[in-house]
């Protein structure tokens, strides 16, 4: 009995020595998820229920709404007034196009009735020359057989020489008045030809008339109409999409929802419902399920021991469930005046999936 009890005391006073110099291991640490903070993605009230830390809260929840009751709706407002101007005025013009094109037709119907009156009317004045002509022609033939008798009749002694000086003067304006004649009937061709094109060349008016200069104005209006109208087609389209886009930005900045990304557990709440917030302020911490870290604090002896990518083990307290890890980051003791942290820690990813919604656990770590 006494030898058995011996060997206990032994075997004891080894596994202490063993457990004390040989295995590198940490008494402190504290399990808990990846640190999530929410911010507030714009300024003003946060619209949310309430919570409280230690709050489950499953990927895409919505924590809470950010609600800017002063947001900026001037240019959204000129927008709108600027799509109503566009559209009254577009409204307007096709108005206007529609009135000048109808103004258009009449006066090209009073221009075709102008030009076709002109030409009968020179039509009328051409016969008339024509007659005048044939009236010159004859007394140009009787004054030409006139002065043949009186030559004949001088040359007899039967006349005098100032009567046949008489019958000359009248065989030249017999002359002159078929030439002038002919002249009247030429111009009245050319007259004739020009209105029948549109073209009227008087000594007493221009080239075109005044119903066809109505018309080439009312034509230059309907071309400035269009010019106009298609300019006012091409802005609306425009304003729409930047109104549009105006809208979902002011939507974006007018209420904005705060999504929780993955899920976790609330750990700190940092504002309280119905308060004014800043963008970018944070709202609240959480503990990321599925991604559990370990912080464990070393001793100067573990601090040299333990490496990166090094497997560990962590036991909680209390409980028998063991936890693999692997660590992934090593912090030195920290000198900088004012940190809390005193000792150097390991960073260890948790391989199990089991609790690690759990935050603030502790317990102990046996690296290999």
């Amino acid at each position: 009995m006494r030898i058995l009890f011996a060997m206990a005391i032994a075997g004891t006073t080894i596994w202490f020595a063993y457990d004390r110099f040989f295995v590198v291991s940490a008494q402190t640490a504290v399990l808990a998820g990846r640190t999530l903070i929410l911010r507030a993605p714009i300024e003003g009230r946060l619209d949310m229920p309430l919570r409280f830390p230690g709050d489950h809260l499953a990927e895409g929840t919505v924590f809470g709404s950010v609600i800017n009751e002063r947001a900026d709706t001037r240019r959204l407002a000129e927008l709108r007034s600027s799509i109503a101007t566009v559209e009254g005025e577009l409204a307007a013009l096709e108005h206007r196009a529609g009135g000048t094109s109808a103004l258009l037709q009449a006066a090209i119907g009073t221009a075709e009735a102008f030009r076709r009156t002109r030409v009968d009317q020179i039509a009328a004045r051409l016969a008339e020359s024509e007659s005048l002509l044939r009236v010159a022609d004859a007394r140009l033939r009787e004054a030409t057989a006139a002065a043949t008798r009186g030559q004949s009749l001088v040359r007899q002694g039967f006349t005098s020489q100032a009567a046949m000086d008489v019958l000359r003067r009248d065989l030249d304006v017999a002359r002159d008045t078929q030439r002038a004649a002919a002249e009247r009937r030429d111009s009245l061709l050319v007259e004739q030809a020009g209105a029948i094109a549109g073209i009227f060349a008087t000594d007493n008016a221009t080239d075109r008339s005044i119903s066809q200069q109505t018309t080439d104005r009312l034509m230059l209006t309907l071309v400035e109409v269009g010019a106009m109208i298609a300019e006012r087609r091409a802005r609306l389209p425009a304003l729409h999409r930047q109104a549009d886009r105006e809208e979902q930005l002011l939507a974006l900045h007018h209420e904005a929802p705060v999504l929780v990304p993955t899920a976790g557990v609330t750990t700190r709440i940092l504002v309280q419902p119905g308060e004014v917030i800043r963008a970018g302020q944070e709202i609240a911490h959480l503990a990321a399920c599925g991604e559990p870290i370990l912080t464990a604090e070393l001793d100067d002896r573990s601090m040299r021991s333990v490496r990166i990518g090094q497997k560990a083990e962590f036991r909680p307290s209390g409980s028998r469930q063991v936890l693999e890890g692997e660590v992934v980051q090593i912090i030195p003791l920290s000198l900088t005046p004012g940190e809390a942290r005193v000792r150097p820690q390991a960073l260890l990813r948790i391989a199990s999936q089991a609790e690690v919604c759990e935050t603030g656990r502790m317990g102990e770590v046996r690296f290999r």
